[in-house]
């Protein structure tokens, strides 16, 4: 059997999707399944283990399903160039069902069953997104995934991320420095991970404090990053797609949500520890009270 999911998503959601595609293989455990994603989001999953192949969903011939519907053979026989359509079962969360999409999906796949779901629950849904993803395809019967402890490096670093691709989710920057000085004095070691976006978001003398007291890794290839993961004791980070990873490769960690819902989007891993202040970070620091209730969670982790 071969399973289909098309995808399009940040790097967090990519990563929450990855409960769908486990909870597929313990439903039929000998299919082959395929995510059709960002290039490097792919490659990312298959290193994990979550699917056995990946294919880049901004490849022109899969792109062009997304403008006028063709009926002509010659547009037909170009998506033989997807290896992909030849499929049992295709998921799409790209397409409402209605569209050019849908209609060249089911021309390009004839024989394969077509199921399509909404990529984000909303705003009043109680739940969590992974398991809203499975109530969208209930006809599927598909049940929440075993989640695996990743374990803990008792003599690895606190490896902090302090971005997140909206300000409003990020926890000041002079936060996580006061944080890291405090569990150094605990005798633990930090460092820090900085991504392209904290790396143009980020003042020089903020940068150049950082890199004077701790170990700073600019911009790391995401492969590298779960390796960098993998030696480190816990993690600390705001609501991002570095979050989400680390949770589900069993970090034990802390995130700290700001005004997003931690009910529908926390990160899913068996070690995962949320703050949720409900402040929109980018308009003020939060208090001393909040930040001893992070560092009282950070300490617990770090064991």
């Amino acid at each position: 059997m071969k399973i289909v999911v098309v995808y399009q998503g940040a790097l967090g959601d990519t990563v929450l999707l990855a409960s769908l595609l486990v909870s597929l293989r313990a439903r039929w455990p000998t299919a082959e399944r395929t995510l059709v994603t960002r290039r490097s989001f792919g490659s990312l999953l298959i290193k994990l283990g979550v699917v056995e192949l990946a294919f880049d969903v901004d490849d022109p011939h899969h792109s062009a399903w997304f403008g006028p519907y063709q009926t002509s053979t010659t547009f037909f026989q170009s998506d033989s160039s997807l290896p992909w359509v030849n499929c049992d079962l295709l998921l799409s969360a790209v397409s409402s069902g209605q569209d050019p999409w849908a209609a060249h999906a089911r021309q390009a796949c004839p024989r394969a069953r077509i199921l399509f779901f909404e990529p984000r629950p909303p705003p009043h849904y109680a739940g969590h997104v992974t398991s809203f993803h499975r109530e969208e395809l209930r006809t599927l019967r598909l049940l929440p995934p075993v989640l695996v402890d990743g374990g803990q490096h008792r003599h690895g670093p606190l490896l902090i991320q302090p971005g997140s691709g909206g300000r409003e989710k990020c926890w000041p920057v002079e936060n996580f420095m006061r944080l890291a000085r405090a569990v150094n004095q605990a005798q633990i070691p930090v460092e820090f991970l900085l991504g392209e976006v904290e790396l143009e978001r980020f003042s020089r003398s903020d940068l150049a404090r950082l890199e004077r007291e701790f170990v700073v890794y600019r911009d790391m290839p995401l492969a590298q990053v779960v390796d960098l993961l993998g030696a480190s004791r816990a993690y600390l980070g705001n609501d991002s797609g570095i979050s989400h990873l680390a949770a589900w490769v069993g970090m034990p960690m802390v995130v700290i949500f700001g005004p997003s819902n931690a009910r529908q989007w926390r990160p899913v891993g068996p070690q995962v520890r949320v703050y949720q202040s409900g402040v929109n970070f980018h308009a003020g620091y939060g208090t001393d009270e909040e930040f001893l209730q992070v560092l009282k969670l950070v300490l617990e982790v770090c064991g």
